[in-house]
């Protein structure tokens, strides 16, 4: 995914490859990753002649933020699990957190 997030571009398996180059995958083995990722609607592809080039359907933000709440989830105490992950953040990153809560509305308790 991240080769595909690089891009921004639809790519072909063998830029996919390409990208890769520290790791030395196999064509086949990438191909199969792709398709298996489309299957599962992370990605999209196109024929162009006889190549299909792949295009992240998500972001990598979304793809984080769907990562965190999973995270959440499986914590067992949510509320503990936010509190611990605050603690740790970056001052700076906290003032960007502080901003972003800052402009949501508090719902109304009935």
């Amino acid at each position: 995914m991240a080769v595909l997030w690089a891009a921004g571009r639809p790519v072909s398996v063998r830029e996919v490859v390409e990208g890769l180059a520290d790791r030395e995958p196999a064509y086949t083995t990438i191909s199969t990753v792709l398709e298996n990722l489309r299957r599962k609607g992370w990605v999209d592809r196109e024929r162009t002649g006889r190549l299909w080039f792949y295009r992240a359907l998500r972001d990598r933000a979304s793809h984080a933020a769907d990562r965190m709440h999973g995270a959440l989830d499986d914590s067992g105490d949510p509320r503990v699990a936010l509190l611990r992950f605050v603690d740790r953040m970056d001052p700076d990153d906290l003032d960007v957190l502080r901003g972003l809560l800052a402009d949501i509305p508090r719902s109304e308790d009935p």
